[in-house]
Order: structure tokens, then C-alpha cells, then sequence
């Protein structure tokens, strides 16, 4: 079975209606729904859909996505443990060139350890890493 990894920029459009990226979200979702696709996210991503959209939206909307979410049986929720988390720390450190938040690199380190190939994204982080996105 095929996985993508999820960042949370896909995440906070698709469950943010107000979000510019939202309509092409959406259809994506319903477009690869006839695929056998597992979808994947950390901890870290899941955090931060959840700042976001209360920041930008609502606790309402925040609480709404996150039980989606955990209750959807099609996302996989990966925790970031110290070997992921240090990796990160590293990367993060040598990039200075690079504009990637911690969590994007949490994210870099758990999909080559998974060996996730591709990501579903709205920023262009996921390609700087060399990952393709697929939407």
C-alpha cells in the first residue's frame, strides 16, 4: 500500500474553508480516496494543525480537525521519539540556508526512515528535501 506523508499546510487547507489551497485539497482527498493510499503524519504536524487553525480559525475548528483526524482510520500517526528528534536538531542546525522549521525537518527524517517517498504540501519544503509532492 502506497503512503504519503501529510504536512500540515495540506491539513490546515483542507480543513480550513478560508483557506486559499482549500478547494484543491479537498479534491485531492477525493480523488485519491479510490487509491489504496495510507496516509501519514507525526505528532509534530498534528501540534501544529491544531495551533494553526485555532490561531487562524477557531477552537472549534481546531477540535473539529483533530478528532477528523484521529477518528478518520486512514491517517497514521507517528510519534517523534529522541533518535527522530535529534536527527532533526542536526539537520535543522546545518541547513542556515534553508528556511525549514523543526517540524519540517522531524518530518524529513521520518519519511526517509519510513521510506515515504511522497508528500502532500502546499509550501515548497518537501521538494527542497527531494521528497515528490503530490499535489
Amino acid at each position: 500500500m502506497e503512503r504519503v506523508f501529510l504536512d500540515a499546510s495540506f491539513l490546515i487547507a483542507y480543513h480550513n474553508r478560508k483557506d486559499e489551497n482549500h478547494k484543491k485539497a479537498v479534491k485531492w482527498i477525493r480523488d485519491i480516496r479510490k487509491k489504496k493510499v495510507r496516509f501519514v503524519i507525526s505528532d509534530y504536524i498534528f501540534d501544529e494543525i491544531l495551533t494553526v487553525l485555532l490561531v487562524r480559525g477557531s477552537k472549534e475548528l481546531s477540535v473539529s480537525a483533530g478528532r477528523k483526524i484521529l477518528e478518520s482510520g486512514f491517517v497514521t500517526l507517528i510519534q517523534v521519539d529522541n533518535a527522530v528528534f535529534n536527527k532533526a536538531w542536526r539537520i535543522y542546525q546545518n541547513y542556515s540556508d534553508k528556511n525549514w522549521s523543526f517540524t519540517d525537518c522531524t518530518s524529513y527524517v521520518l519519511m526517509k526512515g519510513l521510506g515515504i517517498l511522497k508528500g502532500a504540501s502546499f509550501d515548497e519544503h518537501f521538494k527542497q528535501f527531494g521528497f515528490e509532492v503530490v499535489i
